[in-house]
């Protein structure tokens, strides 16, 4: 039987700081909402999902990594912020997930993964999902409370309505910074 030395015993095993949330337990669906559907498609209710990265242009949409509902293998996909609830920044140990957030970030890239980028996460998706639930008058106004307690990842060049085009080269230069 071998002994761990001391360099295997003291190694910090790889993990990075994601949002962590759930998926919403019921959602209207069909004309009008009539409908109740319980989870989403790939995602059954309550699911544990990693929030890995936004598109802060079009506050709409997430990315997320969990646990799919029917194959029960990890899955990376693109998702509506209104079906993600309970949000709160954690740090991500799961080996499955880190292999994802591989597959989706460049290794420049992956430093975005603080502390601080999953705290904004964890601030800015219920401040998009109550946005969006205002339809059209959304997004008009940012709140003076919001602006001063926003992490850097938010700049005032969001905070304006802008043509698609302009959205783009926003969110390019972003990147680019990066």
């Amino acid at each position: 039987m071998e002994i761990p030395t001391l360099s295997s015993a003291t190694e910090i095993p790889e993990c990075y700081w994601t949002a962590v949330g759930n998926i919403i337990r019921e959602r209207p669906y069909g004309p009008g909402g009539t409908e109740i559907r319980l989870g989403t498609k790939h995602f059954a209710p309550g699911a544990k999902v990693y929030v890995i990265d936004w598109f802060a242009g079009t506050c709409a949409r997430v990315t997320v990594i969990g646990l799919h509902r029917k194959s029960k293998k990890y899955i990376r996909l693109v998702i509506d912020v209104k079906l993600v609830e309970n949000l709160r920044p954690k740090l991500c140990y799961a080996p499955a997930v880190i292999k994802k957030i591989h597959e989706h970030y460049s290794p420049t890239r992956i430093k975005w993964l603080t502390k601080e980028f999953a705290e904004t996460l964890c601030k800015t998706i219920p401040y998009w999902q109550a946005e969006l639930r205002k339809g059209a008058d959304a997004f008009k106004e940012i709140p003076t409370s919001y602006r001063e307690n926003s992490a850097p990842y938010i700049t005032p060049e969001f905070q304006h309505r802008d043509s698609f085009l302009a959205r783009l080269w926003i969110n390019l230069r972003f990147l680019l910074k990066g």
